[in-house]
């Protein structure tokens, strides 16, 4: 008995030692090199093949969406996201047309899981590009390309996907980013890699001058040539490191490339709109080549983002001389200027386009671009894609399927609590608002439609009533929503609510409109048709005078700003980049040009009137507020009233006392009503959203537009569009 024992734990040890060294290690015996090799997908020429049952190779085009594990309340990288959620996104992708999703770095195993049943349990399965991302600590550390962190992990984190994607992978939680046991093997259904998220300029241009006369690389399978850059050759190396170890572990091979986008292209600017641009780096798949051994093949994968309009204007001589006749009737009318036409002109090899979206945000970015309602958003998508296909790419992937509720925005982020930016949704942040999917408060239905419709509101939501008008109130994670009632309300009414959240500022009078209150207010809700409604604030509670006032018309906030008691109230903006270039930058005076490029402002507090039911002539998905019999229904975002944290209910405290944005949690917000003259405010009392948010996801409009658009059958149409 004691020697089966002992054999048995022996047995059992020895059986937990090899697991281990499989699972965890990667320990192989390298194959027959002479071997058959498993390649599912490759290229052919300029474009991607897919290899049929019957063994041939046939045309596929990639309509594909970015998944993430992003929820509300968590961030993407704690993975809550489950097996069921990943199996009820999968169907909802699929039944709107696309044939692939996009990981953009290694997930968690449940994700893998959820793309082996899904796709074994249905006839036409969905395909993925996975991604491998550079870590934010390599990527914008000090450490060059070649350093351990560098290529050491990215080569890593390649060959533990390799494993990942056969099934023979396991990783300890906080490693790599994803973790768990990966032991379905779903590499038959793996189109190819993408290598890298998003290169900083800075890492590129750092090491291409830190190791300048770097020989190139030269490998079994791809290489570097003479035109290469050093950090052109270290992602030769990362990528034939990848192709040698599934090939070598798994007689399995497929298409593989490195992204680029407009920060990082191979396009060469005229020096003085590079300085403006801030183009100081490139990374270019031609310099790549690969040998006979490389059957999968290898594309040019670019993200696209707004970076440049009329681009081709601002290149320099030398590269107008290089492209040539690639220059001559690009399309200026496509999306993005002719950009994907000339990628297509310009690649020896199949172009990917791996990311792109536009955002359904209320806020806005830039000068001259209102925001996008979601129909818009579908159109602009739908756009791209059309253009994709009639420019010979190989496939589009759009970014993202969700929203991500963790996403800062530039001119957003310092108006909030970073500690809770993924507790609630800021509809006024263009980053938060990409996906195709909604994730709507409420756990079931919101807690109001701005609709005109006051059936579901009840006398709880009841604050006061003054002059035959009753006003009713509630809130949820986007913001606060009122319903103003009264006999005599209609589009011609004209109304004043004051608003007082912050203790520290505010007004009891108001200059324009003139109006007194019995407290000090911090806004003003001005109802006043269909086309003139806005919200007011007091200037000195303007967030963007105190934040961006320098880059906006080169003045200190701090060296003069409103009096506490100013009874001067203006619309609520928000800062907008400025894309203007100009022909001596260098030369010029430097405040005229700093006047020339200053930051623009936008008018946020003009709220738009529309209906948010899809079925009413004036539907609207950034609707603000819509009359009905005898009422008008508003809401108004929490970044519009300064409330940086609607968790907790924490607003900006006096930015000219604390020096820059302070929050402090109220307990009430007070409300009054006014036609003309004085109005006497109430307390709403308010508690915080919490760290639970209860939603419910909901199908954008563009998730619609775009599903009308990939289920045609006969697309004959969009290639000759």
């Amino acid at each position: 008995m004691k020697r089966f024992l002992i054999a048995v734990i022996a047995g059992a040890a020895l059986l937990l030692g090899i697991y281990f060294m499989i699972y965890y290690l990667g320990f192989y015996i390298p194959s027959n090199p002479s071997g058959e090799i498993d390649i599912p997908f490759k290229t052919r020429g300029k474009e991607l093949v897919i290899r049929e049952t019957d063994g041939e190779y046939a045309p596929f085009f990639m309509k594909g969406v970015e998944v993430s594990a992003s929820m509300p309340g968590h961030y993407a990288t704690e993975f809550y996201a489950d097996e069921n959620d990943y199996l009820r996104w999968f169907r909802q992708i699929q039944e709107m047309g696309a044939n692939t999703v996009k990981a953009a770095r290694i997930m968690d195993d449940e994700f893998y899981n959820a793309l082996y049943y899904y796709n074994t349990e249905h006839g036409t399965p969905l395909y993925l590009l996975q991604g491998i991302a550079v870590s934010d600590e390599a990527n914008y550390g000090t450490a060059d390309g070649y350093h351990k962190k560098y290529l050491g992990q990215i080569l890593e984190d390649g060959k533990a996907l390799v494993d990942i994607i056969h099934g023979r992978k396991a990783i300890p939680l906080g490693e790599l980013g994803g973790s768990g046991a990966y032991h379905k093997d779903i590499s038959r259904w793996v189109i190819g890699y993408v290598v890298g998220n998003h290169w900083n300029p800075d890492a590129v241009a750092y090491t291409d001058h830190k190791i300048p006369h770097r020989g190139g690389y030269s490998g079994t399978y791809i290489s570097s040539n003479a035109e290469a850059t050093a950090f052109e050759a270290m992602l030769a190396q990362v990528m034939d490191g990848i192709v040698s170890y599934e090939n070598e572990k798994y007689d399995c091979m497929r298409p593989i490339g490195f992204v680029s986008n407009p920060e990082n292209d191979f396009l060469e600017y005229d020096e003085n709109y590079a300085l403006q641009l801030r183009k100081y780096s490139s990374v270019d798949m031609e310099h790549l080549t690969v040998s006979g051994e490389m059957k999968a093949g290898i594309f040019a994968a670019y993200q696209l983002f707004d970076y440049c309009r009329d681009f081709s204007e601002y290149l320099s001589s030398a590269q107008k001389t290089a492209l040539g006749e690639k220059l001559n009737g690009l399309n200026r009318t496509s999306s993005y200027d002719g950009y994907i036409q000339l990628l297509s002109r310009y690649h020896t090899m199949p172009v990917l386009i791996t990311e792109y979206g536009f955002s359904s945000a209320r806020g806005a970015v830039k000068i001259g671009e209102e925001p996008d309602d979601e129909k818009t958003q579908g159109k602009r998508l739908t756009e791209v894609y059309r253009d994709a296909r009639k420019y010979g790419c190989i496939g589009v992937c759009i970014s993202s399927w969700q929203d991500i509720w963790e996403r800062r925005t530039w001119n957003t982020s310092f108006a909030v609590n970073q500690d809770h930016r993924n507790l609630w949704h800021d509809i006024q942040t263009d980053g938060q608002n990409y996906g195709l999917m909604e994730f709507a408060p409420g756990k079931e239905v919101p807690v109001c439609t701005i609709d005109g419709d006051p059936g579901e509101w009840t006398e709880e939501d009841r604050v006061l009533a003054e002059d035959g008008v009753t006003l009713y109130v509630r809130y949820d994670q986007e913001g606060i929503y009122l319903l103003l009632k009264g006999e005599k309300l209609s589009k011609d009414s004209v109304l004043y609510v004051p608003i007082d959240i912050c203790g520290d500022v505010g007004s009891q009078e108001c200059a324009d409109p003139k109006l007194t209150f019995d407290r000090r207010a911090d806004f003003l809700l001005c109802l006043n048709g269909p086309k003139n409604t806005k919200l007011l604030v007091q200037d000195r509670y303007q967030a963007v005078r105190e934040r961006f006032e320098f880059e906006i018309d080169g003045r200190n906030s701090y060296t003069s700003y409103p009096d506490k008691d100013s009874t001067e109230f203006t619309v609520v903006q928000m800062a907008l980049e400025n894309h203007v270039l100009l022909e001596n930058f260098r030369s010029m005076d430097p405040l005229e040009r700093r006047s020339q490029t200053s930051l623009g402002l936008w008018d946020t507090g003009n709220l738009l009137c529309g209906s948010e039911d899809s079925k009413s002539r004036d539907y609207s998905s950034l609707a603000d507020f819509y009359f009905g019999d005898d009422c008008v229904e508003l809401r108004i975002p929490w970044l519009l009233l300064n409330v940086g944290d609607p968790t907790v209910m924490a607003a900006h405290k006096d930015y000219y006392e604390n020096y820059g944005v302070e929050h402090e949690e109220f307990q009430a917000i007070w409300l009054g009503i006014a036609a003309e003259g004085h109005a006497e405010m109430k307390a709403f009392r308010v508690k915080g959203t919490g760290r639970k948010p209860e939603v419910h996801e909901r199908l954008k409009d563009s998730y619609y537009v775009i599903r009308e658009e990939w289920k045609r059958e006969d697309i004959s149409d969009v290639s000759n569009s």
